[in-house]
């Protein structure tokens, strides 16, 4: 390694009397390092091999107050880094890098939160008597609410400024948080929907319900696209491919114990897998494009997938009773699971890459 020099760099000799025939400008850098940096040659599928996952809580925290119904939706982890819990009639908001804790909601009169989820800087609680409550994450600060049913709201999803909320009686109400009114309402299940996702593109909203059934629904139209009707109890996982926009999955209850690939635009089933237990929640997770998948009874497991061909990759993870409810990190390395035993647990996807460091940099 040598000093810069920038008569080592511009010469202004005539290029005949070079003899070696040098660049007219930049002399030869030939055997000379330049620079040093740690490079991977191995392939994709032999990091995979290698990987080491992790199969036992990193962090376990207590959540007394846990209502053990399937149909409730009661874990929510922002992109801001705050996980929403809901404990019976209080809401929590856990900040994952200070470890503070706030207290963000207590319900009256003894009603319960059925269901949390947010957006950006904006959390929204359902509430066992149909109120829908905001509330600004940085500040945990209420911001309004608005009452869309009678009875509870057990699933909620965002599509920018439209929450969509899935309540007992079998109805979908969408929200403006703008105005904090309804835009429009979807009638198409006969029982409870205790599932809800809006696809990455924001084009359909999936929703699952105790009717067995799941709709797909556009926005701007209150009959639904299509129905898929082959799973043979209550429908309440629900994920849509990061990387196929077309592609939904779904989990099935404790009568069904099946996941289920379906292509929405062609409106039929991909493939189906019995995995021989009630699917309480479904995540994808981009980096090794796999599936999550929680469960209840009898297993109370966590289930690792290769999404391509859903063959396991490991199961762990074992509550003492059924898993709830699932929320996966925003940088999706990690997963929190929270179940009746009353433990809120955190479980390592993946461990944060190393930083690339340039060992040596000089000119000639």
């Amino acid at each position: 390694m040598h000093n810069l020099s920038f008569n080592n760099i511009f010469n202004r000799e005539p290029r005949y009397k070079r003899a070696n025939k040098q660049d007219r400008f930049v002399r030869n850098t030939t055997n000379t390092v330049l620079a040093v940096t740690k490079y991977s040659t191995e392939s994709r599928y032999e990091r995979m091999l290698k990987r080491r996952i992790e199969t036992a809580p990193y962090k376990i925290l207590d959540a007394p107050g846990i209502i053990d119904d399937y149909y409730l939706n009661i874990l929510d982890w922002s992109e801001n880094n705050h996980i929403s819990i809901a404990l019976s009639d209080t809401v929590y908001a856990y900040n994952v890098e200070n470890k503070k804790v706030e207290e963000i909601y207590t319900s009256e009169n003894d009603q319960y939160v059925s269901s949390v989820k947010s957006h950006n800087n904006i959390l929204a609680l359902g509430v066992s008597n149909g109120k829908i409550y905001f509330y600004d994450m940085n500040t945990f600060k209420y911001m309004g609410e608005v009452k869309t049913h009678e009875v509870r709201v057990a699933a909620l999803a965002w599509n920018d400024n439209i929450l969509s909320c899935g309540a007992k009686d079998g109805t979908i109400t969408n929200i403006d948080i703008r105005s904090f009114k309804p835009t429009n309402i979807y009638t198409s299940h006969t029982q409870e929907v205790c599932g809800l996702e809006w696809s990455k593109d924001k084009r359909f909203l999936a929703s699952g319900g105790n009717d067995n059934l799941i709709n797909i629904h556009q926005l701007t139209h209150n009959i639904p696209r299509c129905t898929l009707n082959e799973h043979r109890s209550a429908v309440k996982a629900l994920a849509w491919c990061p990387w196929r926009n077309n592609i939904l999955v779904s989990g099935g209850g404790s009568k069904d114990k099946t996941i289920r690939f379906w292509d929405i635009l062609d409106r039929k089933l991909e493939k189906s897998i019995d995995v021989d237990s009630q699917v309480t929640g479904l995540k994808f997770s981009c980096k090794y494009k796999e599936l999550i998948s929680t469960h209840g009874y009898a297993n109370n497991n966590i289930c690792l997938w290769k999404a391509s061909s859903m063959q396991m990759i490991s199961s762990f993870g074992n509550h003492d009773a059924r898993v709830i409810s699932t929320a996966i990190s925003p940088d999706g390395r990690e997963l929190a699971t929270v179940a009746p035993d009353e433990n809120l647990k955190f479980w390592k996807l993946y461990d944060k890459p190393e930083s690339v460091a340039c060992t040596t940099f000089g000119f000639r």
